[in-house]
């Protein structure tokens, strides 16, 4: 098999993963944070395999099909906003020869999709029930917090995958 029919066939695979992720997530939806970040780790692969093209061609493929079978779900609106395509901006900002700008880059990029989110959820879930905007703060920081960690958790699931998987397998 050809290097990019490897590639193509390996982000195709992703894309198979990442919807069988946001999929669960409808079933259990107290996780769906958690599956909509699982599902942009099938991205990362992509991105891995065969660099910012094939990431993003995961990342539409995975959206496109979310949109045809679950286009109202929160899980999906997750991914939409800002699990789907994270691991692109992710690869972007650490590739800056300046750590501070990888991470400004990433911070304007989660706090532009937090706001897209808590808007869309204003608008269009919540309707009538009143926001408690003294909340926004609590909800910033809590999330910038929580980003540092889910940032910081796919950096070394990057690691191990680079590590164990990648760095093994057959043709390389």
């Amino acid at each position: 098999m050809k290097s990019q029919t490897r590639v193509l066939a390996f982000t195709a695979l992703s894309v198979a993963g990442a919807v069988v992720m946001l999929y669960l997530g409808m079933f259990f939806p107290a996780l769906a944070l958690t599956f909509a970040a699982l599902a942009a780790l099938f991205v990362t692969t992509a991105v891995i395999e065969g660099g910012l093209r094939y990431g993003l061609y995961s990342a539409v493929a995975t959206a496109l099909i979310g949109l045809l079978l679950m286009p109202t779900q929160p899980v999906f609106l997750l991914y939409l906003i800002f699990f789907g395509f994270y691991p692109l901006v992710k690869s972007a900002a650490e590739r800056q020869k300046s750590q501070i700008l990888g991470w400004a880059i990433k911070y304007a990029v989660f706090f532009a999709a937090l706001t897209l989110y808590l808007t869309l959820l204003q608008e269009l879930l919540l309707g009538t029930i009143p926001f408690d905007d003294q909340a926004l703060p609590f909800i910033y920081l809590s999330g910038a917090l929580v980003f540092l960690v889910y940032d910081l958790g796919m950096s070394k699931l990057i690691g191990f995958y680079l590590s164990r998987i990648y760095k093994y397998r057959e043709g390389r």
